[in-house]
């Protein structure tokens, strides 16, 4: 009674002043349960202070109701009818963005020395970004009628998605400590498992959805909803999957069911009474001893968030299709990190912990503290930056040379036609495009975590796929580059300069990625050279076309006849009487 009392009330502090200093809440939480747990030791006037409740089985055991609770309403916001709006967009800059930071997570973990199996978690405490911040942050500028919002929310909900995919496939690989893990089964498992939540929301529940709209009793429905997301956690707990995996698929189950709003509205106070106390718990576990262990981490890591969330993530949303100002307004949306980077960092040091086959060296003693100072240094970033993204995209627009901003707008013009929703039927080529990128994409993940012979094997065949990857993509840009007014000369060899120049930029950006993926595994520094040479490489490119279109330097440029000035000079000679 006394250690929920406790939680409770300080819980409660926490929150509102949070809330009087505008932070997220979840700040709020955490920095109390730090104040409070038994990791704090200080002295004040001879008095020693060390913490007023210890962790608990009890405290870890309710916190994880929370979790279940907090992953439940994830799910619920997990529609297929709002992604299928975003479509391609909101698929590729969540991908994109999530590769990215997993990358450079990857390349903090190798630096530091990290296991494999480490990590993994930390790319993933690094790479998620906070759905829910996003979500208040366009709230209180008012942006939610903006048109890139719906956009930003998709690729939110599918990083969540993506997010679970790959914790299911990380919890798999540090479960079965008796041998090597089976990729195969592993696979196989974890296709099962969603299959039969994908059967229940295609089949069975929009055939019952009836009979439990029909339950009167507010009491009766909370018991159901409550037994329907704790069993759902514990046939994931039986799949050898962590539990909150379970809750979020069921949470997708009803997300486009009308039980999704009821179920919003009844269970909302219970589970922010138990995240309360899961945050609460987390900050309980964090040492601020380790703090100073922990701000190298930090150091890097921010910065390489910024860069990618801020720039590449911007300049992606922009080649796509987006204007300036919307795609600056998408970076930004995404640098905060929270309850996604928490979870990751709390599901693997406490399944690294309780594998004694693992070393407690790395993630387990330093992923938490690296986790809550990530996300109090982020959380706060994130409103001030969003806030002021407009001034950012005026400053770039202003500071950009002229060959960047005429080669991005080429690039945009084409990309624009085929990403983004388009219903014309001289569009339609690009189906087979996205296609190719979907079977691309799989098989670069099959590259990067298969090991010895196939690894070989597919690093050979992979020149095979990327030389597909350019006929589809050369196939589709055919008409968007014939039909679309870059403001150029619209000659033949302008448009066949503009298409090399679009397929060098997309398909080399593939191909790069693919070369990383090979040479990963052999010398992880050599990736950053081949990426920044990748980098000189555009603006190389991206100068050249600007000389040849945007100058006309290197191209022939067509005799200037000044054939409409004669008839003005006629007719003055004819009024003044002069020949």
């Amino acid at each position: 009674m006394f250690d929920v009392g406790v939680i409770a009330s300080v819980g409660f502090i926490g929150a509102a002043l949070a809330s009087r200093v505008r932070i997220p809440i979840i700040i709020g939480y955490i920095i109390a349960g730090i104040l409070i747990g038994p990791n704090i030791h200080l002295r004040i006037f001879g008095t020693s202070y060390d913490g007023i409740l210890a962790d608990s089985a009890f405290l870890q055991s309710i916190s994880q109701l929370g979790l279940v609770l907090l992953l439940f309403f994830v799910g619920l916001e997990f529609s297929i009818t709002k992604l299928m709006k975003t479509k391609e967009a909101a698929a590729i800059l969540a991908v994109t963005n999530l590769a990215v930071n997993f990358f450079a997570g990857f390349v903090i973990g190798a630096w530091l020395g990290w296991p494999v199996i480490d990590t993994i978690f930390m790319a993933g405490v690094i790479g998620m970004s906070s759905s829910a911040i996003a979500a208040k942050s366009l709230i209180d500028l008012k942006r939610l009628g903006n048109r890139e919002t719906e956009f930003i929310l998709g690729m939110v909900i599918l990083e969540s998605f993506l997010a679970m995919f790959i914790l299911t496939l990380a919890n798999g690989m540090i479960l079965p400590a008796e041998g090597p893990v089976n990729i195969g089964g592993l696979f196989a498992g974890v296709g099962l498992f969603i299959g039969f939540f994908a059967l229940l929301a295609a089949v069975v529940v929009p055939r019952t959805a009836a009979i439990f709209e029909r339950i009167k009793s507010e009491e009766l429905f909370v018991l159901f909803a409550l037994g329907t997301v704790f069993l759902a956690a514990a046939l994931a707990e039986a799949f050898r999957i962590p539990a909150i995996v379970g809750a979020f698929f069921m949470g997708m189950v009803f997300a486009d069911t009308h039980l999704a709003g009821r179920l919003k509205v009844k269970m909302e106070s219970l589970r922010d009474a138990f995240v309360a106390i899961f945050f609460l718990s987390f900050g309980m576990l964090i040492d601020p001893s380790s703090f100073s262990s922990v701000v190298p981490i930090l150091l890097i890591a921010a910065p390489l968030i910024l860069l990618n969330d801020l720039f590449l993530t911007a300049a992606l949303a922009y080649f796509i299709g987006f204007s300036g100002r919307a795609s600056t307004a998408i970076g930004t949306s995404m640098i905060a990190r929270n309850e996604e980077a928490i979870l990751y960092a709390t599901v693997g040091a406490r399944a690294i912990q309780a594998n004694p086959h693992l070393s407690n060296d790395y993630a387990a003693k330093y992923l938490t503290p690296f986790a809550g100072i990530l996300c109090i240094v982020m959380s706060s970033l994130q409103p001030i930056l969003m806030g002021r993204s407009d001034r950012i995209a005026a400053s770039l627009a202003k500071r950009l040379p002229k060959s960047i901003t005429f080669g991005a707008e080429l690039v945009k013009r084409t990309l624009k036609t085929v990403i983004m929703p388009n219903f014309l039927p001289i569009y339609r080529r690009k189906r087979v495009f996205q296609a190719a990128l979907i079977a691309y994409s799989a098989w670069i993940i099959d590259l990067t975590i298969t090991t010895g012979p196939a690894h070989l094997a597919m690093s050979v065949l992979t020149p095979i796929l990327i030389f597909g990857v350019w006929a589809s993509a050369r196939h589709a840009f055919q008409e968007p580059v014939r039909h679309t007014n870059y403001g150029v000369d619209g000659g033949p060899l302008s448009r066949s300069a503009i298409e090399t120049f679009v397929l060098r930029i997309v398909v080399g950006a593939l191909a790069i990625v693919s070369l990383v993926a090979i040479l990963w595994q052999y010398y992880w520094p050599v990736t950053l050279p081949i990426l920044y040479a990748y980098f000189l490489v555009v603006v190389f490119s991206m100068k050249v076309v600007y000389r040849r279109l945007g100058l006309g330097v290197g191209r022939r440029v067509a005799p200037i006849r000044l054939v409409h000035r004669i008839p003005a000079a006629r007719s003055w000679r004819a009024a003044s009487g002069r020949r």
